[in-house]
């Protein structure tokens, strides 16, 4: 499908709400998609109340109110933890972009101007609580593979001081390959892994917290 097609299949999906904002998110908008890959969609709605998943095939949609959408990202309270983890998916380089009105680009623009370290602080605090409640039930569920993203982006940040969407080195191989295998044998290999990034993520945020950082 086309950039039009995506917009005209959201537009017809929610009647009556116009759209504010629309973009690749999941694997596509982090840049590391391949011909298995789902395509996720993320929409801003104006005329929509709360937010809701859905899926179409092999298509995923992530919608929110415009107001939904604002509290994800600023990590409000009212929003569950699934939807803050991927708060960085905000910045999605333009390409990634399949639509924005004109009359939400400030708000998009000064949402993509967050103070880098409370941000960190409250994601990391979103994908370690989501992550805990996830291994409670399956320690090889595909969304682990965002503590090998998240690491990497931390060791990209840490190197940088710049918080975006690159994985730093080993990661990115550890991240694609657990998610291409997460649900085969290859995946007993990453167990404590997985459980030695998620303390460590938890450390790192927790260093920042008492360092006044966050």
């Amino acid at each position: 499908m086309d950039l039009d097609s995506y917009l005209n299949l959201v537009s017809n999906i929610f009647l009556g709400c116009e759209v504010l904002l629309l973009y690749y998110s999941g694997s596509k908008g982090y840049g590391f998609d391949d011909e298995n890959s789902d395509t996720d969609l993320t929409v801003v709605l104006d005329g929509f109340n709360g937010n809701m998943h859905l899926q179409l095939g092999k298509i995923d949609i992530f919608a929110f109110s415009k107001e939904d959408y604002i509290k994800r990202q600023s990590f409000d309270k009212t929003i569950i933890d699934y939807y803050k983890s991927a708060a960085d998916d905000i910045l999605v380089p333009e390409d990634k972009v399949i639509y924005l009105d004109n009359k939400f680009i400030k708000q998009y623009e000064k949402m993509k101007s967050f103070e880098i370290k409370s941000f960190i602080v409250n994601q990391l605090s979103a994908l370690i609580n989501y992550t805990k409640m996830r291994m409670d039930i399956n320690m090889k569920f595909k969304s682990h593979y965002h503590l090998f993203r998240m690491r990497g982006m931390i060791d990209h940040y840490e190197k940088t001081g710049k918080y975006d969407l690159i994985v730093e080195g080993q990661w990115f191989k550890k991240m694609i390959d657990f998610k291409n295998n997460w649900n085969n044998e290859i995946a007993q290999n990453y167990v404590e892994e997985i459980k030695e990034q998620l303390d460590y993520l938890e450390n790192y945020r927790n260093e920042m917290i008492q360092n006044g950082l966050g």
